[in-house]
């Protein structure tokens, strides 16, 4: 504590810069706080925030050429796989899926129907640059699929949610966070999926061992 107060004094009162930032950082907050109530676009408002910050010279554009180089490459690459990955959903992909799987599990009994539907949803990220598109694309469909295959709502509904964050680290390009840490150079593409592939399949087994029992001890499933 003594160590962080000599720092502060160190460090002097805030700059005006600094307020700055602040201000713009709380009204961001605010506006994204809202944003629902108002119709107001998330995107905007980030727009909007680095546009104060440039105009008032806390952020230069000298910045941006000089160290943004990489991360704006990231980010474009970033937003085209994920318009590609919503598009799958938008032109009908994924309810033709839905279809085939559901006709490929007719015949299995509700336990193996789960096990498939949980692996799948689980390897099938592979193919995503984003958690929430992939929820979006095949969450209803997957589920939609296991309740005809008799397996129980609640245990297929929590199982999905489950494996919507813990998949976010099976590759590179697999959640925003990852594709910053790779972009940026702190971890090499190789490490994420070595290193990312044996974290999800552990999460897995946990996963498929413990949610079962408890949703049974909840009182959720019987």
């Amino acid at each position: 504590m003594q160590s962080a107060h000599k720092v502060l004094e160190q460090m002097g009162p805030m700059s005006k810069k600094e307020w700055i930032t602040l201000t713009v950082f709380i009204g961001m907050i605010i506006l994204w706080g809202v944003a629902g109530l108002f119709n107001i676009n998330t995107a905007i408002v980030g727009v909007l925030g680095l546009a104060m910050l440039i105009l008032t010279g806390v952020y230069r554009l000298e910045y941006l050429r000089e160290e943004g180089g990489d991360a704006l490459e990231t980010y474009i690459w970033f937003s085209i796989l994920y318009m590609l990955s919503s598009q799958l959903n938008d032109l009908g992909f994924m309810h033709t899926l839905g279809l085939q799987i559901s006709g490929l599990l007719t015949d299995l009994n509700w336990l193996t129907a789960y096990l498939m539907l949980t692996i799948l949803y689980v390897a099938i990220h592979c193919f995503f640059v984003s958690q929430t598109a992939q929820l979006l694309a095949l969450f209803a469909v997957f589920l939609e699929v296991a309740i005809q295959a008799g397996v129980p709502a609640a245990l297929m509904a929590f199982m999905l949610a489950f494996a919507t964050n813990y998949f976010s680290v099976i590759t590179p390009q697999a959640s925003s966070g990852n594709v910053i840490f790779v972009g940026s150079g702190y971890l090499l593409p190789g490490e994420v999926y070595r290193a990312g592939g044996l974290v999800t399949l552990i999460n897995l087994i946990i996963f498929l061992l413990a949610t079962p029992w408890i949703l049974w001890v909840s009182g959720l499933m019987t």
